[in-house]
């Protein structure tokens, strides 16, 4: 596949602070389940619903270890976009860069059910939708209704629920366990495991 020329693209935003294995399992079946050409893993520099969090390690920390735990993933792609803006993150941009990148290809925003419940909360969430389909991620055993979503009737189609896997993992685990002394092996891949024990992050 063409990098340059693809028709279906999977946007997975997020801190990755730091990216774990259920980032990883969820993109995969994310790339299987839409049959997209690639994933973009998009590292925010500030997420607008993270301002002030101080457990936010630096964005070239982050990104180091994205690309660790990327590089053998040939559909998965990394771009700085929000990062090289150097400003707070917001996804309707990051969604207008893409369209303007890929003009032709379909765009896939990935989400967590918990997100999807607060979307329309974000800025401009409109435009998101309009140039993009939302794909919803379990977060939790669910049975999806879309009554609960508040979008207007004319969005619904934009909405695609996901059956994948339920990973309960998250970074803010991770963090806890590295700051009480835990063991966070098997819960990250093992360059990244590395990364963090040799440059003690989170302690």
């Amino acid at each position: 596949m063409d990098t340059l020329n693809p028709t279906k693209i999977g946007i997975f935003g997020g801190s990755f602070n730091p990216v774990h294995i259920g980032h990883l399992i969820i993109a995969q079946h994310f790339v299987e389940e839409l049959n997209l050409d690639y994933c973009y893993f998009v590292p925010n520099y500030i997420s607008p619903f993270k301002i002030g969090d101080n457990e936010i390690i630096p964005s070239h920390t982050r990104l180091e270890m994205l690309r660790l735990a990327t590089e053998d993933n040939p559909k998965f792609i990394i771009d700085t976009f929000e990062i090289n803006k150097a400003d707070i993150s917001y996804t309707y941009q990051t969604i207008l860069y893409f369209k303007n990148k890929f003009p032709s290809a379909q765009l896939f925003l990935l989400v967590g059910s918990d997100q999807a419940e607060k979307f329309t909360l974000w800025k401009n969430w409109e435009t998101i939708l309009d140039n993009a389909n939302l794909a919803v991620a379990k977060r939790k055993p669910e049975v999806f209704d879309p009554t609960q979503y508040k979008f207007p009737s004319e969005y619904s189609k934009k909405v695609i629920h996901l059956s994948n896997p339920i990973i309960e993992i998250s970074s803010s685990s991770i963090r806890n366990y590295l700051k009480s002394g835990r063991s966070i092996r098997y819960l990250v891949p093992e360059k990244i495991f590395n990364f963090i024990i040799s440059n003690k992050l989170f302690e």
